[in-house]
């Protein structure tokens, strides 16, 4: 999934690495007569978003500030328990039949839409058909070919049409899919937000405002939206009609401003303002001198700066590319820039804890280069020079967001790419969600980029870079790429499956050098004492508030 932070909680993308502008906004008033005691006695958690969900749409979201709602407003098929096993959802029983390539799922006879209508089959049907749909051209659509539906990818080639795709509706409590091929991670990918279902007369009725409002978002989940005020607050609170409601705790979950600012963020924390805070480098060293309970974990993304290789741009020329992946010194980039607790150096797309055949995948497959090799990535410039037959480098951009942190990063990038290529490198400063647009139109030379799991297998990463991908920003194409990736997504075995992306990587990443990988990120947060069950995690949603409460304090009905 796109990452991009949500105050610090979610994962966040290299573009706004932790996305906070300059704000010095005061907190509102109305937040403040909710005191955290308030909260604790009723069972509510404030946090901080940074931004409002681009998107509300389930077959249409791509970043983690939308997938955070989404994870609470809506259930798939499958689901994750508070311990992050894959666990059944929406649907009570899965039977897998077909050496693997047939699943049939049972829809729960309590699962409820929060208007009080069942749940059934047809709706997961009908969000099915509208991910590979070409005419609705979800962003996402590539994850039902990974998921290896049979005819999926022949719909979104519009070569079949979309009632042949191979996942049907039985009645209204059987929903039956059928794969090309076995794929180990199938229940996984039923429990990501792509596959939730969606309901065919929502969608009609509100047309293209489906999604965008309180009163057109109709979810199946433990939470209900509540409140919306654009660009300022959300809301959501306990859903009575969510078949498991019995085991949530909170009443209510709420976003009651959008700073931007970490450290505004930061001081309403620390005066009880927010439940859960992120923490920059400047945050963290401040939270370690007041000697309070730091928490961090892995947050599973991987950042990099994709250039963009359409014909007539800068960086379609590979020199130029591969001078700017060995040019940067990751690990002087986390101690200038991020300083976060693991945070790691990237030469690969696929992070450390991936799992492999029988160990992980970056010990069975690794892949390393020369970091921070500026007299190499100079020899490269000169060698395009002069066969350009140019005296300088033209000027470039770096699109980023317009976050003081962004600003942070981006100018650091600035100043070592203006060395290096010595010419001019400008600043593209823009909000999240024009820099989305722009980047979807090629609007760029630089841009910086993240990644999060969506399950947990090597794909998950691998099948971005594809030539038909929507999230392939750079317009990476490569036919030796894309075959290696489709046998990889054929093949039954691990080990060989290890061994194609290990070729397709290397392939990206050192001698086409499409992306340049920079970071695996660390987090570092806070957690107002006396909260207990919030997940931290590398897949799905983040923060995963579902089994959170106050101890000590039961939830009002």
């Amino acid at each position: 999934m796109f990452t991009r932070s949500a105050l610090g909680l979610s994962r966040s993308a290299l573009t706004t690495l932790v996305a906070y502008a300059t704000l010095t906004l005061s907190f509102p008033a109305f937040a403040q007569q909710n005191t955290q005691a308030d909260r604790r006695n009723n069972q509510e958690i404030f946090l901080n978003m940074g931004d409002e969900p681009p998107s509300m749409d389930p077959n249409k979201g791509v970043d983690t500030v939308s997938y955070f709602w989404l994870g609470h407003l809506f259930e798939g098929l499958m689901t994750t328990d508070k311990n992050g096993n894959i666990v059944p959802g929406t649907a009570s029983h899965v039977a897998v039949s077909d050496s693997g390539r047939t699943y049939t799922f049972t829809i729960r006879p309590n699962a409820k839409w929060h208007d009080g209508k069942k749940v059934t089959a047809k709706d997961f049907e009908y969000a099915f058909r509208r991910l590979v749909d070409p005419v609705f051209a979800s962003e996402y659509s590539f994850i039902a070919v990974t998921a290896q539906i049979q005819n999926a990818a022949e719909i979104i080639k519009k070569k079949k049409p979309v009632s042949e795709l191979g996942a049907k509706a039985v009645n209204d409590s059987t929903f039956v899919v059928k794969l090309e091929n076995p794929v180990a991670f199938f229940k996984s990918l039923m429990a990501f937000q792509a596959f939730f279902p969606v309901r065919k007369d929502v969608v009609e009725k509100t047309g293209d405002k489906f999604a965008t409002a309180v009163d057109n978002i109709v979810g199946n989940g433990p939470f209900k939206l509540v409140s919306w005020k654009k660009e300022s607050s959300m809301r959501m609170e306990k859903a009575s009609t969510y078949w498991n409601a019995s085991s949530i705790k909170l009443r209510a979950i709420e976003a009651p401003v959008m700073l931007k600012d970490v450290g505004a963020a930061f001081n309403n924390f620390r005066t009880g303002g927010l439940d859960i805070t992120g923490l920059d480098k400047e945050r963290l060293e401040t939270a370690q001198r007041e000697r309070l309970q730091v928490k961090t974990f892995a947050d599973g993304g991987v950042f990099f700066l994709e250039m963009n290789q359409r014909e007539g741009k800068l960086f379609a020329n590979i020199k130029l590319r591969q001078a700017l992946r060995i040019a940067i010194s990751r690990r002087e980039y986390i101690n200038k820039v991020t300083g976060v607790p693991g945070d790691k150096p990237a030469f690969g797309l696929v992070p450390d804890y991936m799992p492999g055949a029988s160990k992980t995948y970056r010990q069975e497959a690794a892949l390393s280069y020369r970091d921070g090799d500026v007299a190499g990535a100079k020899k490269l410039i000169k060698e395009y020079l002069a066969e350009t037959k140019q005296s300088k480098v033209p000027s470039f951009s770096i699109l980023a967001g317009d976050s003081n942190n962004a600003k942070k990063e981006s100018e650091y990038m600035q100043a070592l790419l203006k060395n290096v290529f010595e010419t001019e490198v400008k600043i593209d400063s823009v909000p999240f969600k024009t820099r989305l647009q722009k980047q979807r139109d090629g609007q760029f030379d630089i841009v910086s980029g993240g990644w999060g799991p969506d399950y947990l297998d090597a794909m998950t990463f691998m099948d971005l870079f594809t030539t038909t991908n929507d999230n392939n920003h750079g317009h990476y194409v490569s036919k030796a790429f894309d075959d290696l990736i489709v046998k990889a997504q054929r093949s039954g075995s691990m080990s060989e499956r290890v061994k194609l992306f290990q070729e397709a990587e290397r392939l990206l990443v050192v001698t086409d050098s499409a992306i340049v990988p920079i970071i695996q990120r660390g987090r570092a947060y806070l957690l107002a004492e006396g909260l207990q069950g919030v997940r931290r995690n590398q897949v799905g949603q983040d923060p995963d508030l579902r089994f959170a409460s106050w101890n000590g304090a039961s939830a009002k009905k």
